[in-house]
């Protein structure tokens, strides 16, 4: 027998199904996300409610929740790409590791769990301006991606 009929977990993803799992993923994430904007009882960033939330968090008062269901329709994007991206990190992460080492094991989502620290802390946890920034990015290239394979291709 060969090494790769003896071994039960190797890998059998390739490239062109590693790029269509990191769409999937953040499609995934992204529902989920939208849908935890919908209930979500934090402000969204850049608003006029983040602004005072973060004035009252200054001065020692209590957090304040957004009501249920009163959360602004911008939260629904914001949450969306915001879930979506970690999802996606984690996952072509954790894939990638498993097409390199050509096994698929718990040490592949280690280190996609591995890599969203980093990307949590200087991207999405450094300032309410590079998350913004970094929203708009991601939702500018899923848009452009839309127009593309509807219209371009």
């Amino acid at each position: 027998r060969t090494s790769f009929e003896a071994n039960p977990a190797t890998c059998f993803i390739s490239l062109a199904s590693l790029l269509h799992l990191k769409v999937y993923q953040f499609v995934h994430g992204s529902l989920y996300g939208a849908i935890w904007g919908m209930v979500t009882p934090f402000p969204t960033p850049g608003t006029e409610a983040s602004k005072v939330a973060n004035t009252a968090a200054f001065r020692g008062e209590p957090f304040r929740a957004v009501p249920l269901f009163s959360a602004p329709l911008s939260a629904i994007p914001y949450n969306a790409i915001f879930f979506g991206s970690i999802l996606a990190v984690q996952r072509f992460t954790s894939k990638s590791v498993e097409l390199v080492r050509r096994r698929e094991d718990i040490y592949n989502d280690l280190a996609g769990f591995g890599a969203l620290w980093p990307y949590y802390h200087y991207i999405l946890n450094h300032s309410e301006k590079r998350l913004i920034s970094h929203n708009r990015l991601v939702g500018g290239s899923v848009f452009l991606a839309i127009l593309y394979a509807n219209f371009l291709a």
